[in-house]
């Protein structure tokens, strides 16, 4: 391909990528006149001295928005580090918010459980956007720390209040792992009669754990319409340390 074409090539699918951004981006109404209405900066306020006051708060509030759809409100990104370094990112469920971290549940045999045994720190983050007042509400929430495998007595309560089709995953998929469609559609399907008959409880698998983010760092993003964001950081030296430093950042 003759370079000056590759060129004009290139640059059509930059200005295509240009304008896929930009239209997700909140726009000014043609009718405003000052531009004081379109641009400002936000004010994360008030500000309290733990930040898990500031998340449940954020968080509450997020649910409270989609109480009545279908929407899973406590959806996160979840971020594991290899022993060698490599980064792996997948999303998950919060499973429990206590006073001081973040419970999630997984397979003990998958890539992030090999990944916490061999660098227990993680990373959480949260993105929720809303139309709020008729503008949109961005707010981002990270979070990273030290991560531990509860015991089972800890949080059994969370696996015994899974829907049937969690429970039955637990069983039926070694999680990572090739699986062939047929194979894996008659294993749950004989699952499923054992339980339908009583033959079967779907008791939690070995295999099952749960694990817990001790938090030592969290930085709250919030926007809200045609705002410069603002974002609070907040870190302690470790997770047993109650008295938490809280500054701005520029977002």
């Amino acid at each position: 391909m003759e370079s000056s074409k590759l060129i004009r090539l290139m640059g059509s699918a930059l200005m295509r990528n240009i304008a896929r951004y930009q239209s997700g981006l909140p726009k000014a109404s043609p009718e405003v006149q000052n531009l004081a209405d379109i641009t400002g900066i936000q004010k994360i306020d008030p500000i309290p001295k733990d930040p898990m006051h500031l998340f449940k708060s954020w968080f509450t509030h997020h649910s409270q928005l989609h109480q009545d759809s279908n929407l899973v409100a406590n959806v996160m990104n979840v971020s594991t580090a290899s022993k060698d370094g490599r980064v792996n990112s997948r999303s998950l469920i919060l499973r429990r918010l206590d006073e001081d971290g973040f419970v999630i549940m997984t397979d003990n045999r998958s890539s992030k459980s090999q990944d916490l045994k061999d660098n227990p720190n993680a990373a959480f983050t949260f993105l929720w956007i809303n139309n709020v007042d008729g503008l949109y509400l961005a707010r981002q929430i990270r979070i990273a720390g030290k991560v531990i495998q509860l015991e089972t007595s800890n949080w059994i309560d969370v696996y015994d209040s899974e829907p049937l089709f969690c429970k039955i995953r637990a069983y039926v998929c070694h999680q990572g792992q090739p699986v062939d469609w047929d194979t894996h559609k008659k294993n749950h399907d004989d699952l499923l009669a054992q339980y339908e008959s009583g033959k079967h409880d779907l008791k939690r698998p070995d295999h099952v754990v749960a694990y817990k983010l001790f938090p030592t760092f969290m930085d709250f993003y919030e926007s809200h319409g045609l705002k410069i964001a603002d974002r609070l950081k907040y870190v302690r030296h470790s997770e047993t340390n109650k008295n938490w430093e809280c500054s701005r950042i520029a977002a």
